[in-house]
């Protein structure tokens, strides 16, 4: 299991710094350190922690730094704790009033830190998901919005074809357009579903899935989904032999679109040509079988200080980036009884692998459940 949070001291003094990261340490906190006040900001963003620790006494002037912090994009929710020397009331007052969360004096007992470390994180997680959960309740009502509006055309446009297929039983040559209409309104209806799939809210609608197959229908969707001369890499799929998952497909779905997306970015932003690989096994562990499919990108990786962190609500470090994609797909593969890691390659670039029971798996667990 990781660490609890990463909480970043700055402090000028050696020995506050070894006290603060013992008690940090001893409470599950990964602890990093900066000497100087000056270039908070900086470093807040290089290593996007949970929490800054920031001492007063250190010949930091801690208003404006808090002002900058609430300023920074990046960084502008990041909790921070002012650490003094002694009860001056006016001086915690101006930092608070500047945007710091809360204040302590460095001989304050170590479970007093603790207790307020752990409140402002805490805090600041629940304050993320509230803010998420909102965020994603107006895209699924803009989503079911779309998709009511385009079921009623292409309810027209299939009932018609299927009349016109009618009045056509005897004219071959002409079958294979409408035939193609029936086939094209079919595949837009299931991708329709697939949408609503994607931010329908209640359990998993859970279903045999095959996964190669799922994964060409993705590949086909996310290509066409590209503004054109916008793909900058060559997806391939290596699916061996069949695998079959029990799987709710649209979510399914909604993870792979998301990686699938963040690779290309990768490698779009390494300003390059590259490859997405999609590579499919079946894997056993602790005497389970199951399908593992890895999206694997020739980009530059992921930075180490960032990789166990990537799943974290709100946490990104792309421009204009959401930073709730990773953390919803990490979520949808939890909910199926699978889970999603991240690595780098020895060889360039990241691996994101889905972990998902295979289909006889799922029947065994089921099986054994109603027992």
């Amino acid at each position: 299991m990781g660490p609890e949070a990463t909480i970043l001291i700055v402090d000028q003094n050696e020995a506050d710094r070894a006290r603060f990261r013992l008690i940090l340490s001893q409470g599950g906190y990964a602890v990093l350190e900066a000497t100087g006040g000056d270039d908070v900001v900086r470093q807040a963003r290089d290593v996007r922690p949970h929490l800054i620790i920031l001492d007063l006494e250190a010949g930091t002037d801690g208003a404006p730094v808090c002002q900058a912090i609430r300023g920074d994009g990046a960084i502008a929710g990041t909790p921070v704790l002012i650490l003094t020397a002694g009860h001056d009331d006016l001086g915690v007052l101006a930092v608070l009033k500047a945007g710091a969360d809360d204040y302590a004096t460095k001989d304050s007992a170590p479970e007093l830190i603790l207790a307020r470390v752990r409140r402002l994180v805490q805090y600041r997680k629940l304050a993320d998901l509230a803010v998420l959960d909102r965020q994603l309740v107006q895209v699924g009502r803009l989503l079911a919005g779309i998709v009511h509006e385009i079921r009623g055309p292409l309810s027209v446009i299939r009932g018609s074809a299927e009349l016109l297929r009618l009045g056509l039983h005897d004219r071959e040559e002409d079958l294979q357009w409408v035939d193609s209409i029936l086939r094209g309104s079919s595949l837009l209806q299931l991708r329709l579903e697939h949408l609503m799939a994607a931010v329908r809210p209640g359990p998993a609608r859970v279903q045999p899935v095959d996964v190669g197959s799922l994964l060409n229908e993705a590949v086909e969707l996310f290509k066409k989904g590209l503004p054109p001369n916008k793909l900058v890499a060559r997806i391939e799929i290596d699916c061996p032999r069949s695998h079959e998952i029990q799987a709710d497909a649209g979510k399914l779905m909604q993870v792979v679109f998301d990686l699938l997306s963040n690779a290309h970015q990768a490698i779009l932003g390494a300003g390059k040509q590259g490859e997405i690989l999609l590579r499919i096994d079946g894997v056993q562990e602790d005497q389970v079988d199951w399908v593992r499919v890895e999206v694997v990108d020739g980009g530059p990786g992921i930075p180490e200080n960032h990789l166990r962190r990537i799943f974290e609500p709100f946490f990104t470090t792309r421009s204009g980036g959401s930073g709730y994609g990773l953390y919803l797909a990490s979520e949808i593969v939890r909910e199926m009884g699978g889970r999603l890691s991240a690595r780098n390659n020895s060889t360039g670039g990241a691996c994101f692998s889905i972990l998902l029971p295979a289909r006889a798996a799922s029947r065994e667990k089921e099986s054994g459940a109603t027992e």
